[in-house]
Order: C-alpha cells, then structure tokens, then sequence
C-alpha cells in the first residue's frame, strides 16, 4: 500500500493500486454502500473510511491482501465465520487471490451499523437527574419536633425518628421512596426499645 501518499478521496486512493486490486477494492466499497448508502466516505489514517454515527469502519489494499477494519467487536463477534482469515484486533485479511467473502462483509457491516447506533442512542438519551436528599423536620402544634429524616422530592426516603410532645423517642426506621422499609423500632414512653417490626 502506498502509505506515504496523501489521498483526497476514495477513489484516487484505489485507483493507485494494480487493476486486480482497484478491482476488489471496489467491489468492498460497493458492498458497504449498499448497507450504508448516506454513509459518510473519508480517507482517514490514509485509508477510506465509513462514517456513520461515529467512525464505522476501514477497509484498504496492500500488496497480498485486502483489509478490512470492522473494529474488535465485530472480529469478535464473527470469530467462527472468519475461522479460515488471517485475522487480528479489528483487521481481517482477504487474500487478493480469492473472491471476496461479500455476503460476510455485508453482515458484518450491518453488526457495525447496529452498534453504532446503539451507541448513538446511549449518547443521546438524557440521563436522569438524581434529586438530592434533604433534612425535614416536622412538628407538634406546640412547636416541639413530631419527626425528622430525610427527603428526595416530596417522599420520605431514608431514616426518620418521630417523637412524642415530651421529647421522647417513639418510632424510628428507613423509609425507600415513601415506604416503610427494613426494621422498625417502637419505644415505650420512657424511650426504651418496645419492639421491632419487620416491615415487607
């Protein structure tokens, strides 16, 4: 492959090899196409590239094969069909001698078109905003504390202890947006431990 050379598309770039190889080369890039067709061409790292929702995949010529560049993911998830390449992290080799596997290339083009736009879909989807919890305090009409604990928007969540006019302790536990959860402890009018509830 003429690595020094500067390419300004795709089509000079193949039309600097050998007849054979213009010739599969161009088969490659038909086969793409028609999985891709509004896909984005570009020479990148001196080889024609697909863009499409991100950077989808190479493909290029050398003096004995023709590579291809689906990225790992799809080596990996073609490993049984690609068993009789020459194959490595995100390369395929496909000998100049022997037809192009182009029902292959077009599956594996489909994977990669797949999941780019998985990724796409990732990266657009907005993510939820965590509503940050709060101390809350409610009270007697005497003014004295009837609870306290924790709020995320307008539920309870977290651990809250509610008290009698006196002061003392009467019921303590977690609430998980709203419910009760987990143990919860009753005290008696002294403050000491009456029993514990398992809630569901």
């Amino acid at each position: 492959m003429p690595v020094m050379k500067n390419f300004k598309d795709i089509d000079s770039y193949i039309a600097s090899y050998p007849a054979a190889t213009q010739k599969l080369l161009k088969q490659i890039r038909t086969t793409i196409k028609k999985v891709v067709p509004k896909a984005e061409e570009k020479i990148v790292y001196g080889i024609p590239t697909f863009f499409q929702n991100g950077n989808l995949l190479h493909f290029g010529g050398t003096k004995n094969h023709i590579g291809f560049y689906p990225t790992p993911s799809a080596i990996i998830a073609f490993k049984k069909e690609l068993k009789d390449y020459v194959t490595s992290k995100g390369t395929v080799q496909f000998p100049l001698d022997k037809p192009l596997p182009l029902k292959l290339i077009t599956e594996m083009v489909q994977f990669r078109v797949m999941e780019a736009e998985e990724k796409a879909q990732k990266k657009a989807k907005p993510k939820a905003k965590k509503e940050s919890k709060s101390e809350y305090i409610k009270y007697h009409n005497d003014g004295t504390i009837w609870a306290k604990g924790t709020m995320v928007g307008d539920k309870q969540d977290g651990y809250w202890q509610f008290f009698r006019k006196d002061g003392v302790i009467m019921r303590s536990g977690y609430f998980d947006k709203g419910k009760q959860t987990g143990e919860w402890t009753t005290y008696d009018k002294k403050g000491k431990v009456y029993k514990v509830t398992k809630m569901k």
